[in-house]
């Protein structure tokens, strides 16, 4: 069959066509013939499995038609293969009763459109580009009501970044150590990496690797080049490194104030991350809590369950927990009738509240802990190793494709980033802090005011600098 279209695999493409793991993603560098392969694939499985139905996937349709129309066109739709193409349609159909739907769905609404239908295979190109909701989604519509049609699952490619780069890096590139291992899901389905390199394609022009290898920006190199996930283009906090953001837990001094943030979610992630102030003003990340689908209360009830035994002063949420839906009642109610008080963080725009966190991943004169390391410095935020879901997520996180090119990409789970950001801009800049007493007075939350105390009491300091607040906090300067 691929000898009828003029097709001669790579040695890596034919590595990602022999592979017969249910999820299998080609990816890495620039240039590495994935779109090509994944075209390639879905005709083969058209041929050998007749009556097979195959979505593939790109988030618009301009984008499907530079990367896989764009191959199907110069194969001639297949045409030697008695395969008829209806361009109004964009479906390619078999003799045998196979078909391609070559589709588009930038959002769970656009792939919705789908929920009638049923596909025994598979296809997405750029996947990271691509929500990881959407394929969640999509995928749920795998299935065949024959037994003679299999259910052949998932072939994807890609390059790093994008607002999917964390999800895809966490389900195929760890697990499978870079590919070196075949690994088995949560869903009993086997998964596998098919790494590419610019190297890998014997079929490219010398001037393209040339261009590549001459790029100055080194993040970009090393994506282009050598399929970095580590490190991509477009990355929104490059400056985060695992090896000194990154702690394994200390015992916190009772002395250092605790403080909350919380991204309120439901279908999306509910986030909250604890972190405790010490006398420098660095910030110890100690808790972090994500999950989906909680309801208001229980989410109140988790946070009070995770802080038993401890004094957290403040907790700073998202503004609009305290929006009206309806007849429902404001979030913050809820959470405030369940033994969980609440302060609008007052966010000051997002851009503000990403350039705050970037000054916490700024190095500072090195704290005891680091020093006794031998360290000179180390960063302003630190981040104990049992925080997972926050050290996968965050260096992940990609700057947006459209809009203001500040702010991070919001298909992207920025959720415990969030709440951070919401912690942090109502902190100020690690440099403003210092105590002079290292034993900073608890002082006792108000139910009824939306800020940690009752009007008129005392403005709450460190050292002597009052806390900067935000929209809602009546002690807000």
């Amino acid at each position: 069959m691929f000898a009828k279209l003029d097709y001669v695999p790579t040695a890596r493409q034919q590595e990602f066509h022999d592979a017969t793991e249910f999820s299998i993603l080609y990816g890495g560098a620039l240039g590495g013939g994935k779109s090509k392969a994944l075209t390639m694939e879905a005709i083969r499985a058209c041929v050998r499995h007749p009556g097979i139905r195959v979505g593939a996937y790109r988030r618009t349709y301009g984008e499907l038609k530079e990367s896989l129309l764009a191959e199907l066109a110069q194969v001639g739709y297949a045409g030697t293969l008695g395969a008829s193409w209806n361009g109004s349609e964009y479906e390619l159909r078999f003799p045998n009763g196979s078909l391609i739907m070559f589709r588009y769905a930038e959002t769970v609404k656009d792939a919705s459109r789908r929920q009638g239908g049923a596909y025994q295979l598979l296809i997405f190109d750029e996947l990271t580009l691509t929500s990881p909701d959407v394929v969640a989604f999509l995928e749920t519509r795998l299935r065949s009501g024959r037994a003679d049609i299999p259910v052949l699952g998932v072939r994807s490619g890609t390059n790093p970044g994008g607002p999917g780069h964390g999800t895809v890096k966490q389900r195929y590139v760890d697990p499978t150590d870079y590919g070196r291992k075949v690994v088995v899901d949560k869903r009993g389905r086997t998964v596998r990496f098919v790494p590419s390199k610019l190297s890998d394609n014997p079929h490219l022009n010398p001037e393209y690797a040339a261009d590549l290898t001459l790029l100055e920006d080194e993040t970009l190199r090393k994506a282009f080049l050598d399929g970095d996930w580590d490190i991509f283009a477009g990355q929104a906090f490059p400056e985060w490194s695992q090896d000194r953001h990154v702690v394994d837990p200390i015992t916190i001094p009772e002395s250092w104030r605790r403080y909350a943030g919380v991204d309120w979610g439901y279908a999306a992630p509910w986030a909250v991350v604890w972190c405790a102030v010490d006398e420098d003003g660095r910030v110890w990340m100690y808790r972090e809590i994500k999950a989906k689908r909680v309801g208001e209360a229980e989410q109140a009830e988790r946070i009070l369950a995770a802080e038993h035994g401890e004094t957290v002063a403040v907790r700073w949420a998202d503004d609009a927990m305290w929006a009206t839906r309806g007849d429902a009642r404001p979030i913050a109610s809820i959470y405030a009738e369940n033994g969980a008080h609440l302060t609008e963080a007052g966010k000051g725009g997002r851009i503000a509240g990403w350039q705050r966190l970037r000054s916490y991943l700024a190095d500072g004169p090195a704290c005891a802990h680091h020093r006794a390391q031998g360290w000179d410095k180390c960063p302003r935020l630190h981040v104990f190793s049992t925080c997972g879901s926050f050290v996968r997520d965050l260096p992940a996180l990609p700057f947006a494709s459209s809009g203001d090119p500040e702010d991070i990409d919001t298909n992207a789970d920025d959720h415990l980033a969030d709440a951070l950001r919401y912690l942090l801009i109502n902190l100020g800049t690690g440099a403003q802090f210092h105590f002079p007493n290292p034993e900073p007075s608890v002082r006792t939350l108000d139910p009824t005011a939306r800020g940690p105390m009752s009007p008129g009491a005392p403005v709450p300091s460190i050292g002597g600098f009052p806390i900067i607040g935000g929209g809602g906090n009546p002690w807000a300067l």
